[in-house]
């Protein structure tokens, strides 16, 4: 009785989860309760609680629905699973860590259906927009997507390649691991554990003549200088890094042990992004922006207009009274001149590279969010909660 109930709870989690548009899964196991949470435009929320006598059952279905090894209670394991809905299937990836209390367990929910592969439907900025797709159609060179974790930067990357995919390519993936199969492109998983690393798998890529190859993340630096000797040797390569603005990548390259001048000859730009929350267009309402508020933007020599308005979150029976709905990208696009391929060369600071591609004309994320927030589309408390000063 107590595997049928389990396998009823679960089922229940997984489709509330997918209904409420969640991205992950939390279930975690509390001194007197088995607790379940989900991350919902970013945030994390509380859905719900079982009894704590629900917990090993819980676990133990989700391992048989992963194939995993359900007398195995030390060790982390990870696995996916698939639901099949009426009219479509869901992934998930899972991931069981033990802890303090019992094994804790995370699901990644990959719901194609809310997949946006097209960049001109991502709400990037028109000079984001217009510099993307300038870089996406050379021939070779780097083009490097940065943010924090769960950011979007997959989806970017591959809204990309949907973008420039056409038959007369070879486009290539090497992931860790594959998060959506993606018809007509070759996508590699890596594999650390037997030794097929993103260095090892790039290697043998290399000798599969590919004209485009995106690499899922890079991690360390042998990675990074094949990908970026496989720039200089005509091909067109699209990675990932953990920075939180686009010159810091610069920085985190260099620190990696890159040379300067590998570095400034294969990137054609950096850009960093984050997923903000949009306001609810039901529940929003409309109010006047603090004097503090208006003086750090006009600081930014953003236009006010003659009468600046902006709107705040409500909450309503469609937003599940959080007063937001959905998440779109905000981003700051580096493009490497002349003048900043000068600086990266001579080991400038991040700060002089920054201050010089504003000069050039860069828009800074923090920029470009508070234009968002100005249009109506997200609210002050997102820029402040996302975005970095300057």
């Amino acid at each position: 009785m107590a595997e049928v109930s389990a396998e009823k709870a679960v089922s229940y989690i997984l489709i509330e989860a997918i209904k409420r548009r969640a991205s992950d899964i939390f279930i975690e196991p509390l001194e007197d309760k088995l607790q379940i949470r989900l991350r919902i435009d970013g945030l994390l929320a509380t859905f719900r609680s079982f009894p704590l006598a629900f917990h090993s059952s819980v676990i133990s279905r989700l391992k048989v629905i992963s194939n995993l090894d359900i007398s195995e209670h030390r060790l982390p394991q990870d696995g996916r699973f698939k639901l099949k809905l009426p009219d479509r299937d869901v992934d998930f990836r899972l991931s069981i860590m033990p802890s303090r209390l019992g094994e804790k367990a995370v699901s990644r929910v990959l719901d194609k259906s809310g997949l946006i592969l097209d960049i001109n439907k991502l709400g990037l900025d028109n000079r984001s927009l217009d510099l993307l797709n300038k870089n996406l159609l050379l021939p070779y060179g780097i083009i490097l997507v940065c943010g924090p974790t769960g950011c979007g930067k997959t989806t970017t990357l591959y809204a990309c390649l949907k973008h420039i995919d056409s038959i007369e390519k070879n486009i290539i993936t090497v992931e860790d691991p594959i998060e959506y199969q993606l018809h007509g492109i070759n996508q590699v998983e890596a594999n650390e554990e037997i030794g097929f690393t993103f260095a090892s798998v790039l290697r043998s890529i290399l000798r599969q003549d590919p004209n485009i190859i995106l690499v899922g993340e890079i991690r360390d630096s042998e990675t990074a200088e094949i990908a970026m000797r496989a720039a200089l040797t005509g091909h067109l390569v699209l990675s990932t890094l953990h920075t939180t603005t686009a010159t810091g990548a610069l920085t985190r390259l260099v620190n990696m042990g890159i040379e300067p001048f590998l570095i400034s000859s294969s990137c054609l730009l950096v850009a960093s992004q984050v997923l903000m929350r949009l306001l609810c267009s039901k529940c929003k309402e409309e109010y006047s922006l603090p004097h503090a508020v208006l003086d750090e933007i006009k600081k930014y020599g953003i236009s006010l207009g003659e009468s600046p308005i902006a709107y705040r979150a409500k909450g309503c029976t469609i937003c599940n009274n959080t007063g937001y709905f959905g998440r779109i990208a905000a981003m700051e696009v580096l493009v490497l001149t002349p003048a900043i391929k000068e600086l990266i060369e001579r080991n400038a600071p991040e700060i002089e590279i920054r201050k010089k591609a504003c000069e050039e004309g860069m828009s800074t994320l923090r920029q470009n969010v508070l234009q968002m927030v100005l249009k109506g589309i997200t609210s002050i408390e997102e820029v402040a909660r996302l975005t970095p000063p300057g």
